[in-house]
């Protein structure tokens, strides 16, 4: 095969590869952002389960005083 057409093969290839890293690159900080919402939301989801049930313990502790009296 003729040089020139090898280096026009060549760099079609390598900027195939590109294309895709770069694709890559920009699916991974989509991922990489849902990622840190999700572990933010779960977080968030765990301290307001805890307050419901403190709360939800104070009332029964206040009901069982109020009935104790």
């Amino acid at each position: 095969m003729n040089d020139q057409l090898l280096d026009e093969r060549h760099a079609n290839l390598m900027d195939g590869i590109e294309k895709i890293q770069l694709r890559l690159d920009i699916m991974n900080g989509r991922v990489g952002d849902s990622e840190q919402r999700i572990a933010v939301l779960d977080d968030r989801s765990g301290r307001i389960n805890a307050v419901a049930i403190s709360a939800l313990s104070a009332v029964i502790v206040a009901a069982i005083y109020w009935m104790m009296r």
